[in-house]
């Protein structure tokens, strides 16, 4: 129980709460706050999504993570475009919409930290300018914005 509990901590304050209200609010703009069998599965896919990439981080020890890499992120903003805009499963919705969450999340915190994403980069074989690394973040975010309406449009 203790393992689990530290587990749940692991993620910063600032990220969860974040995460949260962006699930609540794409409950009350799809659902009206009404409780329907749909919102449940997405509320379950969601919070599995918030600490999924972490849980696979920490059950397989992964250090360097693969999932802090320019590459990652560009195959599964692939993946969960073609998630959200074929399959009418809500808990895969909940799920790839917060973990493409975390992941800008991430970014933004080491940007703001740091002032670069070069972690990010590491699997590329020319270093990447930090501008232009700020600008591939605001596209991925335009990514997530485009995901986001895509979903919430979706019947």
């Amino acid at each position: 129980m203790q393992k689990l509990l530290s587990f749940l901590r692991c993620k910063p304050v600032f990220f969860f709460w974040l995460t949260l209200a962006y699930i609540v609010f794409l409950y009350a703009v799809k659902w009206n706050i009404h409780p329907t069998l749909q919102a449940g599965l997405f509320a379950i896919g969601s919070v599995i999504g918030m600490y999924f990439l972490e849980g696979a981080e920490r059950f397989f020890q992964l250090d360097p993570s693969p999932f802090r890499s320019i590459v990652f992120v560009g195959l599964f903003t692939l993946v969960s475009f073609f998630v959200l805009t074929s399959s009418v499963s809500y808990i895969a919705s909940g799920l790839v919409l917060a973990i493409f969450l975390t992941l800008i999340l991430w970014q933004s915190g080491e940007w703001v930290t740091v002032k670069n994403l070069n972690r990010w980069y590491t699997m590329l074989a020319d270093p990447v300018k930090p501008r232009l690394q700020l600008g591939i973040l605001l596209l991925q975010v335009a990514f997530f914005i485009v995901q986001t309406i895509i979903f919430l449009k979706r019947a």
